[in-house]
């Protein structure tokens, strides 16, 4: 299963030096433990500076989108194996 969203997720992150690594996603009713931080990267929306978060746990991968003005997270793609 293979989805685009928009939803609001709690995210819990280490922070190590200057980097920013989810840890657990809330996304509804469930609780996701991130084994893995596959890829980050960063986009321009205008004046905003917004980074990707592209993790997976055991059996999904998620695409986290932080907003740094906001400080907002969003889950934007979510692929269920």
């Amino acid at each position: 299963m293979h989805e685009f969203l928009n939803d609001p997720v709690d995210v819990a992150v280490d922070f190590s030096g200057l980097k920013v690594r989810p840890q657990r996603v809330r996304w509804g009713n469930h609780t996701y433990d991130i084994q893995k931080t596959n890829l980050v990267h960063g986009a321009r929306e205008g004046t905003k500076r917004i980074f990707y978060f592209s993790v997976s746990d055991d059996a999904n991968f998620m695409k986290l989108r932080l907003d740094t003005e906001t400080l907002e997270w969003r889950l934007v793609e979510v692929y269920a194996v």
